[in-house]
C-alpha cells in the first residue's frame, strides 16, 4: 500500500476548509433572506434546498463518499428536488423543466441502470 504524501493531505486540508467556508456562506445568506423576505413558502423551499446541497456536500467530502451509490442517488434527488421547488414557487422555465426531468432522468440510471448491470455481471 502507498502511504499518502503530504501533499495528498495538505489538498484534502484545502479542500475541506473551502467546503466549510462555502457551507458558512450558505447558512448566513439563508439566515439573511429569511430575515429579509419573510418565511413564505418560496423561502422556506429555497432555504431547504440550500441545506440539502450544503449537508450532501460536507457528507461527500467529510466521509469521503463522493463514490459512492448513495452520494449519486442523494445527487440526484437534490436536482429533483431543486426543480421541485422552483416549479412550486411558480417558476416553470426551461431550466425548472430541466431539472426535472434530468433529475428524474439520473435517479432512473442510477437506480435500475446500474443495478441491473451489477445483478447480470
Amino acid at each position: 500500500m502507498t502511504e499518502s504524501s503530504g501533499y495528498e493531505s495538505y489538498r484534502k486540508l484545502i479542500i475541506r476548509g473551502a467546503v466549510v467556508f462555502l457551507i458558512s456562506v450558505s447558512l448566513v445568506t439563508s439566515f439573511r433572506l429569511a430575515s429579509s423576505e419573510g418565511l413564505t413558502p418560496a423561502v422556506i423551499g429555497e432555504i431547504a434546498v440550500g441545506l440539502y446541497v450544503s449537508a450532501l456536500v460536507f457528507y461527500g467530502v467529510f466521509c469521503e463518499a463522493m463514490d459512492s451509490k448513495r452520494f449519486r442517488l442523494a445527487l440526484a434527488l437534490g436536482v429533483v428536488f431543486w426543480g421541485g421547488q422552483r416549479f412550486i414557487s411558480g417558476d416553470d422555465s426551461v431550466l425548472t423543466v430541466g431539472l426535472l426531468l434530468g433529475g428524474m432522468g439520473m435517479v432512473v440510471r442510477e437506480h435500475y441502470f446500474k443495478a441491473a448491470a451489477t445483478s447480470e455481471s
